[in-house]
């Protein structure tokens, strides 16, 4: 097929999931062929995980590949004590579960339903067909690998040069983008625990409390029941970015 002609039979043809979610409306396939559409569509599985089930647990030797189509998850580990560690959040359109598919090796952490969820569950074998057989599909796995390399690395620097106060504003900040539809007040919902933000940035929760008090008391974030707004985004990012010296 010529790659011209792609996005208009994409277009033509709705394929969804379910019967509900357009395959073509999530950002990771809507460039990809109508072939594989199809592909995905007669071999891949939709499944739904209430709020706190594990989608993948660490070390298991699974290697299917999960795209999320709504809801929101977690990535964890485990410290030898139990503590437990978020290290990622996971909105819809993300992929996920692909390193085990790609390498064979085992799942190197959990993940696991922060809200309500709904996946897009597909075998390693057809994910490495995708790969094979559509660019557009590499392509756009590549570019979700960069933004995620990019991400992580950003956050080893956090870890590496700011003191936890401005951890603390650079994951406030992080999670207000993320979220952000571009439009109106920045909002995050549903509003991270002080025990989420503490496990995501390495520190305890009080010192988490004692911030999100300060911030709240100058007037940059507030709290509407299950939202957290920023209400000072200019102010909260200018804090930022003094801190890790942009």
């Amino acid at each position: 097929m010529r790659q011209g002609s792609v996005g208009a039979e994409i277009m033509n043809r709705q394929f969804t999931i379910a019967g509900k979610t357009p395959l073509s409306a999530i950002p990771l396939l809507s460039t990809i062929s109508a072939e594989s559409l199809r592909k995905i569509e007669k071999h891949a599985k939709r499944m739904s995980f209430g709020k706190g089930k594990e989608i993948i647990a660490r070390s298991e030797d699974m290697n299917d590949v999960f795209l999320l189509v709504s809801g929101m998850a977690r990535v964890m580990v485990f410290s030898a004590s139990g503590k437990a560690v978020g290290f990622r959040r996971i909105d819809a359109g993300d992929l996920f579960g692909e390193f085990s598919a790609i390498d064979g090796e085992k799942r190197s952490a959990s993940v696991e339903a922060a809200t309500p969820c709904v996946v897009l569950c597909m075998g390693s074998a057809l994910f490495r067909d995708l790969m094979e057989s559509d660019p557009a599909f590499m392509n756009a796995v590549l570019g979700h690998l960069v933004r995620l390399l990019r991400s992580l690395t950003g956050r080893i620097i956090e870890f590496s040069t700011l003191a936890v106060k401005n951890r603390i504003h650079s994951e406030i900040l992080r999670m207000a983008r993320l979220t952000h539809d571009g439009s109106g007040e920045y909002q995050i919902s549903p509003a991270p625990t002080h025990s989420e933000i503490a496990g995501r940035i390495s520190t305890h929760r009080e010192a988490v409390s004692r911030e999100i008090s300060r911030l709240k008391a100058l007037g940059i974030i507030e709290r509407r029941g299950r939202v957290m707004a920023v209400k000072d985004f200019p102010r909260l990012e200018r804090m930022v970015h003094e801190a890790s010296g942009e």
